[in-house]
């Protein structure tokens, strides 16, 4: 088992014995170290002061040539143990005398010019040469068995392995002892955390045993447990109120967490559903309703479940013979689902859709009755229109010969009778011409191409003011933008608009017309102002009416139906007219048309 994976007071212990091991091994190297390279110095030294003092009484042996003297010499080494062999050599480099401890009998070879001590497997050796003033007299050879040493080395080891199992019995028993005032509080910690875990009550607290950082971090742990406390008891108390919205809404509500499982179904899922909350609770929704994989619904809910974003979708759920609107929104958990049945609703949007086709079946039936109509009313408009006016011409040049032949024979009331009849039937031709055109417009069909507002407006504005030479007019035509139309229909507009504009503004001394258009929402809005009589805007209804006129005659000629024929002429372009104005105060329409 790995430290990291240990328990805290076993890691504790191991770690106090590892350290502890690590110094009396560390230090049981270095006083070995120590022991062995001194001891070595010491017995060189030893050594080389005893090779010394043998040389140098061994000088008369030499100089007198008394082998036996050397031999005396020599024996004294038997009170050095470790002298296993000596050896005098002449200055020949032959043996003069040699001494040998037990079953050193082997010779050793001369070396020549060999001086110092050094080791050689078990042994010190060293050549010692013997001089006596200047002059060499020969040498002597000495070896120091290493015995001494091993028995030494084996004596410290037996000693420090003694002190190593003291050692670790005295740290195994101070770090067993020691490590509880470390492992302790740690371990009342995780035992405290251990029960917060799996009970998840935040009332308890760890016991602080100590003011050292494990006491510092066992406050932090009961402050932070505390105000977990704190937040657990208001989100029970949020969860209570959210429970009691959540079985109080009109909704089917259920909750699922990344597991796909219940987490919480309100009374209203469940009467939807016809369930049980155990049925539920727990269990994943794949389990429970296995007809839904493959459908709208799981993959609305796994889109809503990884990409964490709402969705929506309706739907009818064959199982439980009904229509839902289902809405589901991501949460901490998992998500959030809402059902609504809204069965009734698509029962009442099929009769809607069903009653919408027959209505507009019906619409089409009347609007073909009434295009039919309306052809024919026109037909017949133009055909009494036209049937008319041959009588009228018949009255009109009749009443122009009576006049010529008989008028200087009439009296001033007959004068005056037979001007009104002329003036009626004039006005009577105007009326018929009128209808007549109005009629034509119902039938003719439109040719729009791209045209000069402008052009048009500017040719039709040279053409009306020709019988009005004898008028101040201040006449003001801004930009005008193209317009997609049918120049003809339009060239009846701006005639009407201008004629009208000019009409109503006789009776100003200074008169103004102004013509521009403006951009308003995306839209060309073109409009003719003028400071003419106006009218009230109380009859604006009435504005745009066939025959319907807001002047009396005597005020101002005029058939009534020239507006008509704008707005009809607007209309069949697909745009809009109104107009503003004020009685005495002058008057502005504006028309917007379609760009294509």
């Amino acid at each position: 088992m790995r430290l990291a994976d240990l328990p805290i007071r076993k890691k504790l212990v191991v770690v106090i014995m590892m350290t502890s091991g690590a110094v009396v091994l560390l230090t049981c190297v270095v006083f070995f170290t120590y022991e062995y390279f001194t001891y070595r110095q010491t017995t060189v030294r030893e050594l080389s002061t005893l090779g010394a003092i043998i040389a140098a009484n061994s000088t008369a042996a030499l100089a007198f040539d008394d082998p036996g003297d050397a031999g005396e010499i020599l024996s004294a080494l038997r009170a050095e143990p470790q002298i296993v062999a000596a050896y005098l050599y002449d200055k020949e480099g032959k043996i003069f005398s040699r001494y040998t401890r037990g079953a050193q009998k082997d010779s050793i070879p001369f070396r020549e010019n060999v001086t110092g001590y050094d080791f050689a497997g078990r042994y010190l050796e060293g050549y010692q040469p013997v001089i006596q003033g200047n002059v060499h007299l020969g040498t002597l050879y000495l070896r120091s068995s290493m015995d001494e040493m091993r028995q030494r080395s084996k004596l410290y080891f037996l000693l420090a392995a003694f002190v190593a199992v003291v050692s670790f019995l005295l740290a195994y028993f101070l770090s067993s002892k020691l490590q509880q005032s470390v492992s302790r509080p740690i371990l009342s910690l995780a035992k405290t955390a251990g029960t917060v875990s799996e009970k998840k009550d935040y009332s308890v607290r760890a016991d602080k045993l100590s003011n050292d950082e494990i006491g510092s971090l066992t406050d932090a742990f009961n402050n932070m447990l505390a105000e977990i406390q704190q937040q657990t008891q208001a989100l029970n108390v949020h969860r209570l109120k959210l429970e009691n919205i959540v079985q109080g809404m009109g909704d089917a509500y259920a909750s699922l967490d990344s597991r796909w499982r219940y987490t919480y179904v309100n009374d209203k899922a469940l009467r939807l559903m016809d369930m049980r909350k155990d049925q539920l609770i727990g269990k994943t929704i794949w389990e429970v309703f296995p007809d839904i994989r493959g459908t709208i619904f799981e993959a609305s809910y796994q889109k809503t479940m990884k990409e964490r974003i709402p969705a929506s979708f309706e739907t009818f759920y064959a199982s439980y013979d009904m229509w839902l609107e289902v809405r589901v929104y991501p949460d901490e958990e998992g998500i959030a689902i809402f059902y609504t049945d809204i069965s009734k609703y698509k029962k009442v949007e099929e009769e809607i859709v069903s009653f919408n086709q027959k209505l507009e079946l019906m619409v089409a039936e009347r609007t073909r009755e009434l295009e039919v109509a309306n052809r024919e009313l026109e037909s017949f408009s133009y055909s009494v229109s036209h049937d008319l006016r041959a009588p009228l011409r018949s009255v009109h040049g009749y009443m122009n010969i009576f006049s010529e032949e008989y008028a200087a024979g009439l009296d001033d009331e007959a004068r005056r009778l037979m001007k009104i009849i002329l003036d009626n039937a004039k006005k009577m031709g105007q009326l018929i011409d009128d209808l007549l055109a109005f009629s034509r417009l119902g039938r003719k069909e439109l040719v729009k191409t791209d045209i000069s507002m402008t052009d048009l407006v500017h040719g039709v504005w040279e053409e009306q003011k020709r019988g009005e030479d004898h008028r101040v007019i201040d006449f003001s035509l801004g930009p005008l933008p193209r317009a997609f139309a049918d120049s003809v229909t339009m060239r009846h507009v701006w005639s009407n608009l201008i004629s009208n504009a000019l009409k109503y503004t006789r009776n100003r001394q200074d008169t103004a017309i102004e013509i521009g258009c403006v951009q308003k929402d995306g839209r060309n809005v073109y409009h003719i102002k003028d400071n003419g009589s106006g009218f009230d805007m109380r009859y604006y209804n009435k504005l745009f009416g066939v025959f319907q006129r807001l002047h009396s005659q005597e005020e101002f000629e005029g058939t009534g139906v020239g507006l008509a024929i704008v707005q009809r002429v607007i209309y069949r372009h697909g745009g809009e007219i109104w107009a503003e104005a004020k009685a005495d105060k002058g008057a502005t329409f504006f028309f917007t048309l379609p760009e294509r």
